[in-house]
């Protein structure tokens, strides 16, 4: 039950963080534009730093390459079998065209850095934000393949372009963090042993980690001015898009307690960490980043960001439930 407790105070700090963000963004005390420069920030400079930082200071073992391996690959396959979850939904509720495509894409695609980092970091630390790092670029491996096709289905599709995405500030990020984290230990006692080596190394890591943390309270905000953006005249619009409901009830809870059955049968191969962190990860919100990739390919920008709304509103609700059952079925 503590760990609970921990979500919840977590997530109503998270969600404050968000109001303070939406306020913003609804009085326009914050300039129109301060979302996408926010996004830009996060996606392009304090996330890839965060992600190097954490992993550049751990230590690795076999047991960490096991779990490493086990949550990319673990993340790849519930991302697939959510994908052909919402495909099913998607055409038992006959939905078409533009529409359907992004239906498909949120079904697989959540807020996997800007909500998770910060609630992965506060429950499990370090440790649960290494793993929602790996988590991530199983994330983006999808995304910038099937989602992009998705995305783009009514147009022409360049592969190339799009396989190239795959190469950005957070898989850079990742290379040299592992090379460090490599290089750390091949060498050993031996770097810890050069005064001078080991006191510029914490010097820079203390400095590029002091920007990359604040990547939680940006991420936050971010959120709640892309909710700010979206224009809501009656909130039974909302009940009458029945399918938006039926997405949360796969993405919040369905996929995630099918991962949790799965990964109560794995035994101890995979860390606890890292099975809590794989949950969590499939338990988040639609992600943010959707309505960015079909307004820019002419898709369905409305509906993905009412996904993004109500799933996000939802998911406060939600999450605290599959904390409580993780703790329960996963010792």
């Amino acid at each position: 039950m503590e760990e609970v407790k921990i979500i919840i105070n977590q997530i109503s700090m998270l969600t404050l963080l968000g109001l303070i963000g939406f306020i913003a963004g609804k009085t326009k005390y914050l300039p129109g534009n301060a979302g996408t420069v926010i996004s830009r920030v996060v996606v392009k400079l304090t996330a890839p730093l965060l992600i190097f930082t954490t992993l550049a200071k751990r230590e690795l073992s076999i047991d960490n390459i096991t779990s490493i391996l086990g949550v990319y690959f673990l993340g790849v396959m519930f991302l697939v079998i959510s994908y052909f979850i919402g495909s099913a939904g998607s055409k038992a509720m006959r939905l078409e065209g533009a529409t359907a495509n992004i239906y498909k894409m949120h079904s697989m695609v959540g807020n996997v850095v800007f909500l998770a980092f910060p609630l992965l970091s506060s429950l499990f630390g370090d440790d649960g934000l290494f793993y929602g790092v790996i988590f991530t670029i199983a994330n983006d491996t999808l995304l910038w393949t099937l989602g992009i096709f998705l995305v783009n289905k009514h147009k022409k599709t360049n592969v190339k372009e799009n396989l190239k995405r795959l190469i950005n500030g957070n898989t850079v990020a990742l290379c040299l963090g592992l090379l460090v984290l490599i290089i750390r230990m091949v060498l050993g006692q031996s770097v810890s042993n050069l005064p001078y080596v080991h006191k510029a190394s914490v010097f820079i890591h203390d400095t590029l980690n002091s920007l990359g943390s604040t990547t939680f309270p940006l991420s936050m905000l971010f959120i709640g001015l892309i909710l700010a953006e979206i224009k809501i005249e009656k909130v039974s619009d909302f009940t009458k898009r029945v399918y938006i409901l039926v997405l949360a009830l796969f993405k919040l809870i369905i996929v995630p307690v099918l991962a949790l059955i799965f990964l109560s049968f794995t035994g101890n191969w995979i860390d606890p960490i890292a099975k809590f962190v794989i949950i969590l990860q499939l338990a988040m919100p639609c992600g943010t980043i959707v309505p960015a990739l079909a307004a820019e390919y002419g898709s369905d920008y409305r509906s993905a960001t009412e996904n993004v709304f109500v799933t996000t509103i939802l998911g406060i609700l939600t999450m605290p439930l599959i904390v409580y059952l993780m703790q329960t079925i996963i010792k």
